[in-house]
């Protein structure tokens, strides 16, 4: 088993240095893999050994499948299982810990799939209203900076949450770390950085280069489970879309550039999508809105 977990851990460590996987995304697959090799062992009823792992085949994926079904888990989650799996066995057969494997032909299970739903303007100036009732002056201003960033410039949450202090260039300039640890640079209007160096000098904290924008109560990196629940509550609060979470955000933001009639190809550098049809999945937000939400908000401003 210890030669197996071996095996395991430099799979882990190809995903990071070899395919420059996210650590999210690495945690992810090692714990799809785990789950499904959890069932494989009881399904065998034999210790884990590659030469165990190579008799793994369509109906034995199945049963898997047909099990997780009867828990109550859906196709897509099936779908991440496999692609986790076959990560997996696609890195064993290049370092030849094994001959062949009849997984990497199995086909994904199909399922519905749910194209993201742009809000309204209207649907997030209600929620940009309704974060500022919350009781903490900073804590209204790093809320609503994260909905600007994702909102007016199309980021991820992770992307937004990853921010350091030494991320905000001169020249209204922000460093964006993307999925694959890949960097890029986007420009911002001298508001949205004002606002945010605003939200730095409120925070009961040390401000140092290396320290993150936006943190929790505590003092600690702010994780993303924190917004998500936000916006949970918002859209069961205001009546929003099912299916409004963080990245209808980034949603929106590619929405609105399209019907502007901006390039994909811009759009793509902007979003930072590896694949031109990623973003054609897409279907933003104006300065100006965004200008004016900084502006309402604003201390000196009359309400």
């Amino acid at each position: 088993m210890d030669k197996f977990q071996n095996i395991i851990n430099e799979w882990l460590i190809w995903l990071k240095y070899e395919k420059r996987l996210s650590y999210n995304t690495i945690k992810s697959y090692q714990s799809d893999l785990k789950f499904f090799l959890d069932f494989f062992k009881n399904f065998e009823n034999s210790e884990l050994s590659i030469s165990i792992i190579e008799k793994i085949d369509k109906k034995t994926v199945r049963a898997f499948f047909f099990k997780n079904i009867e828990k109550g888990i859906n196709q897509r989650s099936n779908a991440r299982y496999l692609s986790s799996l076959k990560s997996f066995i696609t890195f064993i057969y290049r370092k030849k810990y094994i001959k062949s494997s009849k997984v990497l032909s199995i086909n994904s299970p199909k399922f519905l799939t749910s194209l993201p739903r742009p809000l309204s303007t209207s649907q997030v100036e209600k929620i940009i209203s309704s974060l500022k009732k919350d009781k903490e002056t900073w804590i209204i201003k790093r809320n609503l900076s994260i909905i600007l960033l994702m909102w007016g410039f199309g980021l991820r949450i992770n992307e937004v949450l990853n921010l350091k202090i030494s991320d905000l260039k001169t020249g209204n300039f922000i460093s964006i770390l993307g999925k694959g640890q890949k960097n890029r640079l986007i420009p911002v209007f001298s508001e949205i950085l004002k606002f945010l160096n605003e939200l730095l000098e409120s925070m009961p904290f040390e401000n140092k280069p290396e320290h993150y924008i936006f943190m929790g109560e505590r003092g600690k990196k702010l994780h993303p489970s924190i917004i998500q629940k936000i916006i949970k509550n918002l859209r069961i609060k205001l009546s929003l879309p099912d299916n409004t979470t963080p990245h209808s955000f980034r949603h929106s933001f590619a929405t609105q550039l399209l019907e502007n009639y901006v390039d994909l190809r811009s759009i793509q550098k902007i979003l930072g999508h590896e694949s031109l049809s990623t973003t054609q999945k897409y279907t933003s937000i104006s300065v100006k809105k965004i200008k004016e939400v900084i502006k309402n908000f604003h201390p000196r401003s009359k309400r």
